[in-house]
């Protein structure tokens, strides 16, 4: 005997489809744990660093011609800096530094630091401290805190992380004839600073981030 089935309409069919759907989807939301969506506001999003913050602050002490590389032995560069012309050093090896907007090297001779325009024109040129005797105490907190390590004129790393003190440095003290360039980058690569006194808190491009350092 066969039971006779009555056909049903596509209409009822959707309609029973949906409801188990959405059975399905009440008792997937009741097993699995919601997570909640969280907005950042805009104001609190970390804003790029202008470009102008890029470089360290300096001026040229001479009117020269850039170089092709970090040395006097290579070809001239397209380019001349004037003497008293505001520049900003995106980073140096041992004497020589490349500037900002140029693909040239400058040697660091020809090189003043961290002066403003007031400055260079109102004030004698700073004297940079060099060959001891004295020393650069770089600090792991803010306001020369924190564990300490003191290095003489003459003391090189070109990775601080072989002496355990990579992206550390916070402040940096300066007794005696004594400078230091501190670089964001092993290999004095990046951004460099010279400190030439005591800094209770780097800049912060610089702070916690250095990698390799020349103590003159």
């Amino acid at each position: 005997m066969f039971t006779r089935f009555r056909p049903i309409s596509c209409a009822f069919a959707f309609a029973c489809l949906s409801g188990i759907a959405r059975i399905a989807t009440s008792r997937a939301m009741q097993a699995s744990p919601m997570v909640p969506l969280i907005l950042i506001p805009l104001g609190l999003a970390v804003a790029p660093v202008p470009a102008h913050e890029i470089g360290t602050p300096a001026w040229a002490i001479e009117t020269a011609t850039l170089r092709t590389g970090p040395g006097s032995n290579y070809p001239a560069a397209s380019g001349t800096v004037t003497a008293g012309q505001a520049l900003r050093v995106t980073r140096c090896t041992r004497r020589w530094c490349t500037i900002d907007g140029s693909t040239g090297w400058l040697s660091m001779d020809d090189l003043s630091f961290g002066q403003t325009p007031t400055d260079y024109f109102a004030a004698p040129q700073p004297v940079i401290a060099r060959g001891g005797p004295g020393e650069v105490c770089f600090h792991d907190a803010e306001n020369y805190m924190g564990q300490t390590i003191c290095l003489p004129s003459g003391a090189v790393a070109r990775d601080l992380s072989l002496l355990g003190w990579d992206n550390r440095i916070a402040s940096v003290s300066v007794s005696g004839t004594v400078s230091v360039n501190l670089c964001r980058d092993r290999d004095f690569a990046s951004l460099c600073t010279l400190i030439t006194r005591s800094t209770p808190r780097l800049e912060r491009l610089l702070t916690r981030a250095a990698s390799s350092y020349q103590v003159w």
